[in-house]
């Protein structure tokens, strides 16, 4: 079940953070984690958000940090290029995010062949061309019909930089079965050079590009903000957010809408550390989120395993009372609850606690000035 609701959690969040100086802190990571460069687990910028994370937490006094270490296999683009036999000019390509395990990467020596534009790939894009073996130049926000080209014989696709796009565009840029179609990202000066070429005809064209599956390491950032009631300070709250970020185009993830959660979490620790709560509190920092979530898997296998023979293993164990994870979006000033799992077997477990939170919401949204009816 997923209602739009206000918890005494985004209360406690809208409420402190309104203030100009909160605000303006919230805006600063956000655009600091933004220019990092891409944030995918694994890449430069993800290792530095990190670092980031892990200073800030310290500054702001939250005790007892860890840093713990995880693999995870990610695709690292090494770098694309795209030549004109003619004048000798080249263009910087970006490889997209691979076809299940097959990754944009062609032979050594790159791939000789003709550049046509596409458009946007609709079947009359193509009337009077020949696409076999061909690597077509084509719109971004043209949907998956980069396949068209593909069973017409193409055998590259070089996209041109939108000047918007949304998600549900660049998911269908990829394909989960191994197809052998290299897809590539140009900047949009370069693809609109290309394309006014083009249309006195095709271009003789080398095309490189190279993006490996490799292991790289991945850290989840914590600390504790212990209980200052002696009765419930043994209760623990985890509340959890994610540093890393995600883009079709692996190389260029500056994920600034996925910053949101990391900022609000770095604001929530500060005013926990300025006013304890009456339970101990997880502060959460997780890497990999979009590699499967593995970071909150490798957190919850070091710290939270049921089973007799692996809790007895844990240096840390954990059995919290209420796991709180922050994913979210600048888009709206509502908040999401998203109580339930995708599992039906175990479904039924949880509907005490999607009946509990959507009465917390009709309170909460009686104090924000809200329809309660909309929680």
């Amino acid at each position: 079940m997923k209602r739009l609701a206000f918890v005494p959690l985004a209360l406690l969040i809208l409420s402190v953070d309104c203030s100009t100086a909160k605000g303006e802190g919230l805006s600063e990571t956000v655009r600091f984690l933004s220019s990092l460069g891409s944030r995918i687990s694994g890449y430069p910028g993800a290792e530095v958000a990190a670092d980031f994370v892990e200073v800030e937490l310290r500054a702001i006094g939250v005790a007892d940090i860890t840093r713990e270490p995880f693999e995870i296999t990610v695709p690292m683009d090494k770098g694309g290029e795209l030549t004109l036999t003619e004048s000798g000019e080249r263009f910087t390509l970006y490889g997209m995010w691979p076809n299940l395990v097959r990754t944009p990467t062609l032979p050594p020596g790159g791939y000789l062949g003709e550049l046509i534009y596409g458009g946007a790939g609709d079947w009359a894009d193509y009337k009077g061309q020949e696409l076999e073996g061909r690597v077509v130049l084509m719109e971004f926000n043209s949907w998956g019909r980069w396949l068209q080209a593909a069973s017409l014989g193409a055998r590259a696709i070089v996209f041109i930089e939108p000047e918007e796009t949304t998600g549900a565009q660049g998911e269908a840029k990829y394909s989960t079965a191994p197809l052998d179609i290299p897809r590539y990202w140009i900047e949009r000066s370069a693809g609109l050079q290309l394309k006014e070429r083009l249309l006195q005809g095709p271009l003789q064209t080398t095309l490189k590009g190279r993006m490996d599956w490799q292991r790289q390491t991945a850290w989840n950032i914590w600390g504790v903000i212990p209980g200052s009631d002696a009765k419930l300070a043994n209760e623990t709250i985890i509340v959890e957010s994610y540093y890393d970020g995600i883009s079709v185009v692996p190389a260029l993830a500056p994920s600034a809408e996925t910053a949101s959660g990391m900022a609000a979490l770095l604001s929530l620790a500060s005013t926990l550390v300025d006013q304890p709560p009456k339970r101990t509190v997880l502060l959460v920092a997780t890497g990999a989120h979009f590699q499967a979530h593995q970071g909150m898997v490798n957190f919850i296998d070091r710290h939270a395993r049921i089973h007799p023979h692996y809790a007895r293993q844990m240096d840390f164990p954990l059995k919290p009372k209420l796991f709180i994870s922050l994913d979210l979006t600048t888009q709206t000033d509502e908040m999401g609850i998203w109580n339930n799992t995708l599992s039906y077997d175990i479904k039924r477990f949880f509907v005490p606690f999607g009946r509990r939170f959507t009465a917390y919401a009709e309170q909460e949204a009686t104090l924000l000035g809200r329809d309660p009816a909309r929680a």
